[in-house]
């Protein structure tokens, strides 16, 4: 049990980068494919948002005026609005300011046969803008909207990546700077549904005040740890192994070996007390 402990280098240490990133890892994992993927799906409903939705928008908000024109062609292929009302494509021409302008819009299906004489209602500075009297360019659909991918996806998963790398942080603060610590692994649970596979330890060890503390976590099952642990739990005998905890704060504690660090650099090193 000495020998364990006495293995692990002097604060400050250098601890390796794969057990402070694998803290919370599914949380990690999460968070960055929620940002990700819907980063990348609202950036790509923004750059759509350029086209029919802003002109639609446009056509909403803005004043227009209003020309004579035809209906030159029906795309007989339905759309379905959120209301469920069934709505067509129709392609027409209008004259404005002695030019000839076309049009595509959707109407009401049904409402409009080829040759129909309509009204066009269009913006004045931008005549190519325009639909007929009645008719959409777009429909607002909550799942093709930026701003509900953003609240309910970006956010959350950013959220999540912050929340573990606030954890990440803490613990390697807690494994470069930490008081050593003896401790018992009271149980250890397989964590089903993942892979690479993973045990649920829980421990006991006491603080440089010689208070009780417990502490949990979860460790690779082929780590060399998590086959001690394992081995233990089989045999029934559990051996004291290493735990750091923060000397202000022990409820931030963590069971592991002296491999997870670094060789120290200093020539000298100073082993801390023992808790």
């Amino acid at each position: 049990m000495m020998h364990e402990v006495r293995s692990i280098p002097a604060a400050p240490r250098r601890v390796r980068l794969g057990p402070v990133l694998a803290h919370r890892w599914p949380m990690g994992a999460l968070g960055g494919l929620l940002a990700g993927f819907g980063g990348l799906l609202s950036w790509m409903l923004f750059l759509a948002a350029g086209a029919k939705p802003s002109d639609q928008h446009r056509l909403d908000t803005e004043p227009t005026v209003a020309a004579k024109g035809r209906i030159a062609a029906i795309a007989h292929d339905p759309v379905v609005a959120p209301t469920g009302d069934v709505w067509e494509w129709v392609n027409y021409g209008f004259t404005f300011g002695d030019h000839d302008w076309p049009g595509h819009c959707m109407v009401p299906k049904g409402s409009c046969v080829r040759g129909d004489e309509v009204e066009v209602r269009l913006l004045p500075d931008t005549p190519r803008i325009s639909v007929v009297a009645g008719g959409r360019l777009h429909f607002h659909r909550l799942l093709l909207a930026p701003e509900a991918w953003i609240g309910t996806v970006v956010v959350p998963g950013l959220l999540l990546l912050l929340g573990w790398l606030a954890g990440v942080f803490r613990l390697r603060s807690v494994l470069v700077h930490g008081d050593v610590s003896t401790g018992t692994v009271v149980s250890v649970r397989p964590v089903s549904w993942l892979l690479p596979e993973m045990v649920r330890i829980a421990y006991e060890f006491r603080d440089h005040r010689a208070a009780l503390r417990h502490g949990r976590h979860w460790v690779r099952t082929h780590s060399e740890l998590g086959a001690r642990v394992l081995h233990q739990m089989h045999t029934g005998w559990f051996d004291p192994l290493p735990v750091l905890h923060d000397r202000r704060f022990p409820q931030f504690n963590r069971m592991l070996l002296a491999r997870d660090f670094l060789p120290s650099t200093s020539p000298h090193p100073h082993m801390e007390n023992v808790g």
